[in-house]
């Protein structure tokens, strides 16, 4: 089709024709294509930035494959999107967005960390930018003495074609129309509803779409959108961006600009389609539309016609310019009643070439460096017992008792429970005793302040009437709690008296020594501190077992990683301190969390990810060495970013097999036991309710197909960190898939469990093509992308409440999604 379009540009058509009349066998045609390239900051923080590059064919002319080059004085990149790179630094295009057609535009996006510099904005230089880029391509013929001239026809008197469009949405409000939006109306302003407005509450924070469809071709010059915002649950979107459909899958062509009371405008440099989609997103409220506007005219059939030395006239015909160069045109005829005989057939191919056979190969993870292998015995030596002191803590007169014993003393008040005897109290100390021993001496923890300092640590009753507290003797509970600087264990008397309480015994205990090491997220210092209990267990005991809450993870994949009361009420996530879940209105508490998810702190699948991929000592490094309260971040303090991104990439793959080492069989209690479960919204006694609806628990993301390419459902649409899995069912010996991130830090993965029994994991990729060669069988004949953002660094509300979408075109070995809730990683 690159020849046929050549042939209709008025000076190539004379060469074409003067070359006939020289009678040679093999016509080279080359033409002048140029492009304008602009680098744009984005968005910026302290020490980084995202930066977009846009690349613009300017010319008369299709430019196939583009590349382009920047440099930096201080900066440096550390990720990007929808192209490839190499070097410092050039970038050339993916298969899909090489081919740029006059007026077309691609982007790409990065990120990267200034160095102690400023945020630097430097040219963009290349054959695609600078001056003139050559064109070329070659058409065999016979002798024939014709002279060929064409003309191209002109795009010209855009106007507003909306209303010619067939409208479909994600979802719009039953109250609401979606009439509304291409009714050619005026809105006064963003709240005007006089004609009907198009709104998608109750959605907050998530991605919801409205899409046009045309019969036939259209050249589109510019798009102009109408916010509705009725300052109360529809709002101006806090982001929004327009897609065209290119034949084969969705191509995003910029960001609509978020203006409130105006008509916002997105110059579209006449690309051509028959369908566009605008998403929308505002994260605390939902979204509308009171107008869109798209202003086009119909991609006509391009003609052109022949005079000829002799009586014989000859015509090329084509029906139509091709929507992009991805869209698969095979083949296409130069009709001519003259020459048609000898002039043969032109045919072009998709530019996208086939993967490597290494590249479909199956990988695997290189080892970490660093591998953060750290053993507290380094630092830190053993104490001696027999020299402990007891520290009251509380005036001598609050206290009526203390019993020592070991490394700890109970220490009770004047207002004891009754029901308390003697020997429950040496029980909890002689039990605390024999795991604080084995933590210490054989697992190489160190012991918490108080015994640093050569004090028993300490276990106060609480409600006994001591200065902790002013509870009465009959509540129940157990805290890690602190004392004049020293933390310690704070127990009611149901632990005390109660055997099976054990383990939440020790467990406050093992926050004592946490608390000593430093301030960690409030998730980490449950997480982490419940793989440490069950590591004691299991090198004690042989015994590999998981608590009830460490399948919240895997059945909803989705929530970050560093994330406290999981999946909220509202479609945010808990941040890593418990950011978003304590919220109240007049000082009435909301209702923030849900069944089963909200205890999400307490699953420890990263901590032991981290002990069985990265190294035994990993998780004592993040309380020894971490630097930062956040885990993520610690970790790229000790590996680098590019490695703490691939290992979030690695731990979502291996959760999609439950692929955890000794921990696997341990891990699929929870998860089976749990598996299918509908879940709810959990009321706080006498909390406002956010009520979502019922939600069933499952591995996989529901998905909704449009041709080849699979959208994933906004609902449940990865957190920061956070990731889908997508369950393929396949056929042959590959899969191939084309990945399409709309944002940053995106990754892909194919991964499935082989008949054997064995895990396979495909090479991740960025954006593009993943494939994977299915040398194993898959068993069950499925195989699962998994798609996860990797960042890795929390920057307050707009990371906790963020979203990240994506699209999955099927290319090869694909025959549908399979079903949700069987469980494909078995």
């Amino acid at each position: 089709m690159e020849e046929l379009l050549m042939l209709h540009h008025p000076i190539k058509a004379y060469r074409w024709a003067t070359m006939l009349g020289l009678g040679l066998m093999t016509a080279t045609l080359s033409t002048i294509a140029t492009a304008g390239c602009n680098y744009t900051v984005s968005n910026s923080w302290g020490s980084g930035f995202t930066a977009t590059i846009r690349v613009t064919n300017d010319s008369n002319a299709t430019i196939n494959g583009w590349q382009v080059n920047w440099a930096y004085s201080k900066n440096t990149v550390r990720n990007v999107w929808n192209a490839q790179l190499s070097g410092n630094y050039t970038a050339t295009n993916m298969g899909w967005n090489g081919s740029l057609r006059p007026g077309q535009s691609a982007e790409f996006g990065i990120q990267g960390v200034t160095n102690g510099g400023a945020i630097e904005t430097p040219r963009v230089t290349g054959a695609a930018c600078d001056a003139t880029s050559p064109v070329s391509s070659s058409i065999a013929s016979s002798r024939a003495a014709s002279v060929v001239s064409s003309s191209v026809a002109a795009v010209t008197n855009s106007v507003n074609i909306a209303g010619l469009a067939t409208a479909t949405t994600s979802y719009v409000s039953p109250w609401e129309t979606l009439r509304a939006v291409n009714d050619n109306s005026n809105p006064a302003n963003s709240n005007d509803k006089s004609a009907g407005a198009y709104g998608n509450w109750n959605n907050p924070n998530s991605i919801q779409w409205v899409q046009y469809d045309w019969p036939q071709d259209y050249t589109l010059s510019s798009t102009q959108i109408y916010w509705f915002d009725d300052n109360g649950g529809v709002l101006t979107p806090t982001r929004a961006y327009l897609e065209y459909w290119n034949g084969n899958a969705w191509v995003n062509a910029g960001n609509v600009p978020l203006t409130k009371n105006a008509f916002n405008t997105l110059a579209l440099n006449n690309l051509v389609t028959n369908r566009v989609r605008v998403s929308m997103l505002n994260t605390t409220q939902s979204t509308g539309i009171l107008e869109w506007r798209v202003l086009g005219s119909p991609a006509g059939a391009i003609a052109s016609s022949t005079n000829s030395a002799t009586s014989s006239a000859s015509s090329l015909a084509t029906s139509s310019i091709p929507r992009s160069s991805s869209s698969a045109v095979r083949s296409s005829s130069l009709a001519s009643s003259s020459i048609g005989s000898s002039v043969p057939a032109v045919s072009s191919s998709s530019s996208s070439s086939t993967p490597s056979v290494a590249q479909c190969s199956a990988y695997e993870w290189p080892k970490y460096e660093p591998d953060l292998n750290y053993d507290f015995r380094t630092d830190f030596g053993q104490v001696d017992t027999s020299k402990f002191k007891v520290y009251n803590g509380c005036p001598a007169n609050t206290i009526a008792g203390v019993k020592t014993k070991g490394r700890f003393a109970f220490i009770w008040g004047h207002n004891r429970n009754p029901a308390i005897t003697d020997a429950d109290i040496d029980r909890v100390l002689t039990n605390l005793n024999e795991d604080a021993d084995y933590i210490h001496n054989v697992m190489g923890w160190p012991v918490d302040k108080l015994q640093a300092e050569g004090y028993f640590s300490n276990i106060y009753l609480y409600g006994s009437g001591l200065c902790t507290d002013s509870a009465a003797n009959t509540e129940r509970g157990g805290w890690q709690s602190g004392i004049n600087g020293y933390p310690m264990v704070l127990l009611s008397y149901y632990p005390v008296i109660t055997p099976s309480e054990r383990g939440g015994i020790t467990h406050e205990f093992i926050h004592t020594i946490m608390a000593t090491r430093g301030n960690k997220a409030a998730w980490f210092n449950e997480g982490g501190n419940t793989w440490l209990q069950m590591n004691l267990e299991a090198s004690r005991t042989g015994n590999y077992g998981v608590g009830f809450l460490d399948a919240t993870s895997f059945l909803a994949p989705h929530m970050p990683i560093e994330n406290y009361s999981g999946w909220l009420q509202d479609g945010s996530f808990g941040g890593p301190n418990a950011e978003g879940v304590d919220r109240r209105v007049n000082g009435q508490q909301i209702s923030t969390w849900r069944e089963y998810l909200g205890g999400n702190q307490y699953n420890a699948a990263f901590p032991h990810f981290l002990g069985v991929h990265v190294s035994k000592g990993a998780n004592a490094w993040i309380w020894a060495k971490g630097p930062h309260n956040h885990i993520l971040r610690s970790l790229s303090a000790g590996v680098g970013e590019e490695q703490v991104q691939r290992m979030i990439m690695e731990f979502r793959a291996r959760q999609a097999m439950v692929d955890f080492g000794p921990w696997s069989n341990a891990f699929k209690v929870p998860i089976n036991n749990n598996w299918g479960r509908t879940i709810n919204a959990e009321r706080i006694a006498g909390g406002i309710l956010q009520d979502p609806g019922a939600h069933r628990l499952t591995f996989y993301s529901a998905t909704t197909q449009e041709g080849t390419t699979l959208i994933p459902s906004t609902t449940t649409l990865p957190g920061w960190s956070g990731a889908n899995q997508i369950p393929l069912k396949v056929t042959g010996n590959k899969v191939r898939v084309n990945f399409q991130p709309i944002g940053q830090n995106m990754r892909v993965q194919l991964a499935y469990r082989a008949a054997d029994g064995t895990a396979v994991y495909s090479k991740p990729v960025t954006n593009g093509e993943a494939c994977l060669d299915l040398t194993k069988a898959p068993k069950n004949g499925v195989v699962v992308a998994v798609v996860s953002n990797v960042d890795h660094l929390y920057n307050g509300e707009e990371t906790r409440t963020r979203k990240h979408d994506y699209r999955l075109q099927l290319l090869e070995g694909v025959t549908g999604t399979a079903p949700l809730y069987d469980k494909h990683y078995q």
